[in-house]
């Protein structure tokens, strides 16, 4: 393929919806599109990118192939009729490669690919440990695996028995934050904050993956010691009912802990907080950890993965997942040392600033990539 010749790329997920790996595809179809590249999306439609969004969006039902669908065979029948229609689409297409984001949409993808030589690369954005073999077991049947930490890719290779030549770590490209307007800062950090003393943001959707239900519990232990503290959660998913009953289960009131649902200024409440704090199960490398650090914000994490990749004590803390008192014992170190969070803040800006989290250097090296599978025998 000419090196100037521009790619036909199909970028398959498992939902359309809001979160992260949305962003990123379609972060990343935006770059191409403008490089003069021909980009599809197909997948289930959600919020962000549909039929009404995309004139030639391809509806497939990966979401119900996910462990949403239901039962085993119910979710391989999803898998065969979505592999049908996508071979019907791909006959009548001319593609250069197949990018799927998780596992659903590569299995999907390398049903309907038999026999057509065309490549497939597959994203890993992280999964719970006991499913990272699962994975793998798809994942082999594609010709590229590509994961944004080198935490992750160790667990492809060792769990997963992915081929490490077959492994690929590029990071996530991160829009800059918009420029700080210290009136709107300074106006949202006095309404969230209340007569409190310091304020705890968590930007995450609601889902069990992000262990919302651990906050809770550590916002629980933390009130009785310092009530003074108040946190946020900024996000919606399908536990959100779930969560707001259980945060007035165990007593909380909007006073120390107050959900703000979707937002689509992230970076106003992280500047406005004196800490974020992320309580995931599981994670390959959120994006929300790199927003914080666009922002100055020190940042306490769980110990997922890429995670560990991000944070050490110059920017944060890192502790281990759903442990409540190392948690709490983390949360209240940093309350008590504004000097040490100011040398935090410094710290995380100079990081944010990272090739591996440049938009432009990002998408540059998945653009490379796509020319080189795309020049390869493939396996069918």
């Amino acid at each position: 393929m000419d090196h100037d010749q521009p790619l036909r790329v199909l970028m398959v997920g498992s939902v359309f919806g809001v979160g992260g790996i949305t962003r990123h595809v379609l972060g990343l179809r935006d770059w191409l599109r403008e490089k003069g590249h021909t980009v599809y999306l197909a997948g289930t439609s959600g919020d962000w990118a549909n039929a009404g969004t995309e004139p030639e969006f391809l509806e497939l039902p990966t979401l119900n192939v996910t462990d949403e669908g239901g039962s085993v065979p119910r979710r391989l029948w999803h898998a065969a009729l979505g592999a049908l229609t996508l071979r019907r689409w791909l006959v009548r297409h001319q593609i250069d490669v197949i990018h799927c984001h998780e596992s659903a949409p590569a299995l999907v993808a390398v049903l309907a690919r038999v026999g057509l030589k065309v490549p497939v690369i597959v994203t890993y954005h992280g999964a719970q440990p006991e499913r990272i073999k699962t994975f793998g077991g798809i994942a082999r049947r594609t010709d590229l695996v590509i994961t944004p930490s080198h935490a992750s890719a160790e667990d492809l290779a060792t769990i997963g028995q992915i081929p490490r030549d077959r492994l690929k770590v590029v990071g996530l490209g991160v829009t800059p934050a918009p420029v700080a307007d210290p009136k709107r800062t300074a106006e949202l950090r006095d309404e969230l904050l209340g007569d409190g003393s310091h304020l705890i943001v968590t930007v995450a959707r609601m889902t069990y993956q992000k262990g919302i239900d651990i906050l809770i519990d550590c916002i629980v232990r933390l009130k009785e010691r310092q009530p003074e503290l108040r946190f946020v959660v900024a996000g919606t998913g399908p536990e959100e009912a779930k969560m707001h009953a259980l945060a007035r289960d165990r007593g909380l009131t909007d006073e120390t802990l107050r959900f703000v649902g979707h937002t689509e200024e992230p970076h106003l409440y992280l500047r406005a907080a004196d800490m974020f704090l992320l309580t995931s199960r599981w994670e390959a490398l959120p994006f929300t950890i790199v927003e914080a650090f666009q922002t100055g914000t020190p940042t306490i994490a769980t110990a997922c993965s890429g995670v560990v990749e991000l944070i050490d004590d110059e920017v944060g803390r890192v502790v281990p997942v759903g442990d409540v008192d190392a948690i709490c014992e983390a949360v209240e170190a940093l309350v008590g040392d504004p000097d040490g969070r100011q040398a935090m803040s410094e710290a995380a800006v100079k990081k944010s600033t990272l090739d591996r989290f440049d938009p432009e250097w990002v998408h540059q090296q998945f653009e490379r990539l796509y020319r080189e599978i795309s020049t390869k025998d493939v396996a069918t």
